[in-house]
């Protein structure tokens, strides 16, 4: 009990940092219940389709999509006489994702020690047309953090989807 209330003390920061952020994003027009719940976010480096020079992107993971926001340039913190205050974050919506459009590749040119993962969307229309981001993270463990969450949840998908397939044949 003792270990678990410890883990679980350890994670209040990191659900508090994530809502702080999750506050900051403007433009979402959607329906924040379509997406689940905020598991992760964090800053990442983004190349899109191959592009040569990659873009600032805060990514967030929910239970049922992935959402890609562009980050607001950082403001002067406010001064006091006794500290200096940080503004929060903020950041424009850009687009999201259904995690049942997404495939994962762990490793970008099967490089292990590489901080970059690939998602590939594949979108529900008349081109059936595919988007391709390698994402770069800051370390090799924020990339096997993000990259085991999506398999975990991508896996959760796949078990559902099966067990209707399944009950709907017999």
């Amino acid at each position: 009990a003792v270990v678990s209330t410890q883990s679980t003390g350890a994670q209040v920061p990191r659900y508090a940092n994530d809502a702080i952020h999750l506050m900051g994003l403007e433009g979402f027009t959607g329906n924040w219940d379509d997406l689940g719940q905020l598991l992760q976010q964090e800053n990442f480096l983004v190349f899109v389709n191959g592009g040569k020079k990659p873009t600032p992107r805060q990514i967030f993971i929910f239970e049922r999509a992935v959402l890609f926001s562009k980050p607001a340039p950082p403001k002067k913190p406010l001064q006091s006489r006794k500290m200096s205050i940080s503004p929060s974050p903020k950041y424009s919506y850009k687009c999201h994702y259904p995690l049942s459009q997404l495939g994962l590749t762990r490793f970008v040119q099967d490089d292990t020690n590489s901080v970059q993962f690939q998602l590939s969307v594949f979108k529900k229309d008349q081109r059936n047309a595919c988007e391709s981001f390698i994402i770069q993270s800051a370390s090799t463990a924020v990339r096997d953090r993000w990259v085991e969450r999506i398999e975990s949840l991508l896996f959760s998908q796949f078990t559902i989807l099966k067990s209707r397939a399944a009950s709907n044949i017999l």
